[in-house]
């Protein structure tokens, strides 16, 4: 008999969903309470080569060189109690395997054994418990019917389900399976869609994530209802759409869930747990002078997904550290949680403890507040209030989905009724002092780093802001590199002569090639891009 099959065992007659290998971890038994580890963790983790040996010997002949090379494939093994289907992967350099029992196939007979290929045991499997210690750090595979098996906190188990699924208020959610696989990997979001394979975005890139099984639509919404607050259950009912933050232990998650002609679908994104500080960023230092304004109005944006909240949250940290100050975050979800060091901290989260964004903001001005965070400034009364709230003396962070500082202030100006652009534009002028535009670009060896285009309120820019010059507002950033200034193009060389970025990612990556070609090719760089 294979040693993988007293795991089998347990799949079939626990009737769980997958059984999980992974690389640097245990063998997991995946269940509607939660994933339950199968071997004692004390006696130490698989190692790539475990996995391999345990695989080796239950594959058809055709799959072993693929398995010996850690590569990624899928079989069909008839064991003694039913037909498995085993998928094999490979992330940040950990092979894994996914065995889920093949609900179209049950077959204990010799016949269906046959099918899947010869069972024997390769000269790899024979070294499978030899090459692991008896004792630890070891890892002991065989099993005594479960006398010796380490068990997680019981849970409620759960028959399979079918399309009509509703999952217990006393079960742990489901959808916490999904985001542990999720949280080992390097990926910075989950995307579930109902009936496609789960995908996760890693280093900017969309790649298929094997561990997560593909999901019926009924079985997906009645997971994602099971971890939504009251209201953004009320809100998805309503309108097919909701915004909130899960959190379980060790992480923190945010987390949008939509329909679409598939049915549910959801995407959620890492929160660090730690907040990075700006010395962790690297955030130069006309950023962090941001930070010790005693008015006006700092706009962090750029697109989605280019860590905007990132940047506030440790320009938020910078204050709290340095100044005795009291902070107001308006937030839909809260993200980053910030803890008082010498500031008092308020947040309140939209939907929670606020209407809206607009409410919040008119309500801080009676709140005693010296910095206000505004999270989205989404609507033209949002702006308003905010622009109104930085001319009366006081400092706000705000983010925006724009790509350059200059088309920040135009989009602000553009949002107002024309008979009311020139008010607007007269106190932009006064209040706007500082606007950094982030586009993240994908680093050499893996991970990304953000290239930041600096805005600093000047004479001229407010000037240029006022007389409707606004197109003038690049050259001089040029002219103003001393003062900490700089355009996209300057952050993305800077990234290129230090190495973190390759050429080519900053060519894609500039809005004005041909300039960033010429300047990169006067610096001696080579870059292979058509200009």
């Amino acid at each position: 008999m294979a040693r993988l099959d007293s795991f089998i065992s347990q799949l079939i007659t626990q009737q769980g969903e997958a059984l999980l290998l992974e690389g640097g971890n245990n063998i997991f038994l995946v269940k509607e309470g939660g994933m339950e580890p199968l071997v004692d963790p004390r006696r130490g983790v698989l190692q790539n080569e475990h996995i391999q040996a345990l695989l080796a010997d239950i594959a058809p002949a055709e799959h072993q060189a693929a398995i010996a090379n850690s590569a990624p494939t899928s079989f069909h093994y008839s064991g003694v109690n039913g037909v498995v289907v085993v998928k094999t992967a490979v992330r940040d350099g950990r092979f894994m395997a996914r065995i889920k029992v093949d609900t179209g196939v049950r077959s204990t007979s010799s016949e269906g054994a046959a099918a899947s290929g010869p069972q024997r045991r390769s000269p790899a499997a024979d070294t499978a418990v030899s090459v692991i210690p008896s004792t630890s750090p070891g890892l002991e595979l065989q099993t005594d019917g479960g006398a010796n098996r380490h068990v997680a906190a019981s849970q409620p188990s759960s028959p399979g389900y079918g399309s009509g699924y509703e999952p217990s208020a006393e079960e742990k959610p489901h959808a916490e399976v999904w985001f542990e696989i999720f949280l080992r990997s390097r990926a910075s979001d989950l995307h579930l869609t109902a009936g496609q394979p789960a995908m996760l975005r890693i280093d900017g890139d969309i790649k298929p994530e094997p561990l997560i099984p593909t999901i019926p639509a009924a079985q997906l919404e009645a997971h994602l209802k099971q971890i939504m607050p009251v209201r953004s259950l009320q809100e998805f009912e309503a309108t097919n759409d909701t915004d909130f933050a899960y959190e379980m232990p060790g992480a923190r998650l945010r987390c949008n869930v939509f329909r679409d002609r598939r049915g549910a679908c959801a995407v959620f994104r890492r929160i660090p747990t730690k907040i990075l500080s700006a010395k962790d960023l690297n955030l130069p230092p006309a950023v962090t002078d941001l930070g010790r304004l005693k008015k006006g109005l700092v706009l962090v944006t750029g697109p989605t997904g280019s860590g905007k909240s990132t940047t506030l949250s440790a320009l938020v940290d910078w204050v709290n550290t340095n100044r005795s100050d009291h902070i107001i975050t308006i937030e839909d979800p809260i993200e980053f949680v910030h803890e008082p060091k010498r500031c008092l901290i308020h947040q309140r989260q939209v939907g929670d403890h606020t209407d809206s964004f607009t409410r919040a903001l008119r309500a801080a001005l009676r709140e005693d507040p010296d910095i206000v965070l505004v999270g989205e400034m989404r609507d033209l009364e949002t702006v308003a209030i905010a622009i109104e709230t930085a001319e009366t003396g006081h400092l706000v962070f705000g983010t925006l989905h724009t790509t350059t500082a200059a088309g920040t202030v135009d989009r602000i100006i553009d949002q107002f009724a024309a008979d009311r652009q020139d008010q607007i534009r007269t106190m932009l002028s006064e209040s706007l002092k500082g606007v950094v535009s982030q586009t993240l670009c994908k680093k050499k060896g893996g991970g990304r780093v953000a290239a930041l285009e600096i805005l600093l309120s000047t004479t001229a820019i407010a000037n240029a802001i006022r007389e409707r010059k606004t197109h003038q507002i690049p050259s001089m950033m040029q002219t103003s590199r001393g003062i900490g200034m700089r355009t996209l193009n300057d952050a993305l060389l800077e990234l290129v002569k230090s190495g973190q970025v390759a050429p080519e990612e900053a060519v894609d990556k500039s809005l004005d090639r041909t300039t960033i070609i010429k300047d990169m090719r006067a610096a001696g760089i080579t870059v292979n891009a058509p200009e």
